[in-house]
């Protein structure tokens, strides 16, 4: 009887686990966490070095208080400063040429996202868009919006 229950025990345990799978997040590579060069973190100076001055830049009042400083390229690329430390805290592409460094770009077919980095953490469904979005352990997130099976937009944000 004592070995009926031991088996019946271990086997719930395993079923509870396998049952539970999808609740443990993926967590992907924060070297995967960047795009055309940009990263969580990099400075304005880093942006201008390598995109040259922005078309437009912005200071936008954030609902939270924060206050940010925003680079517009044409509308194909956007990224958003702290103005506290003037690090990158979000980034949103949607030029065809710029990649992350797995090779994602806009414009690509969206089963590449699961070859380049697995099943996504969480995605959402809106407007009829479907946000992927792939968490790495350091509090970013790269995302991807997908309209009609293509990739439309990359971003990244920072979570902290």
């Amino acid at each position: 009887m004592k070995f009926i229950i031991k088996i019946s025990m271990l086997l719930g345990c395993l079923f509870f686990l396998l049952g539970n799978g999808d609740a443990v997040q993926a967590h992907i590579n924060n070297r995967q966490i960047a795009i055309g060069g940009m990263t969580p973190g990099c400075n304005a100076a880093y942006t201008e070095k390598i995109y040259g001055k922005p078309l437009q830049e912005t200071v936008v009042q954030a609902d939270t208080g924060e206050t940010f400083i925003e680079y517009n390229y044409g509308g194909k690329l956007v990224v958003g400063f702290t103005a506290k430390n003037g690090q990158a805290c979000y980034i949103s592409c949607t030029a065809n040429n710029l990649k992350t460094p797995a090779g994602i770009a806009a414009g690509m077919r969206a089963d590449c996202l699961t070859r380049a980095y697995g099943k996504a953490d969480r995605y959402y469904t809106y407007k009829n868009k479907t946000l992927y979005i792939y968490n790495d352990r350091g509090g970013h997130t790269l995302s991807f919006d997908v309209k009609n099976f293509y990739i439309i937009r990359v971003n990244i944000r920072t979570l902290r």
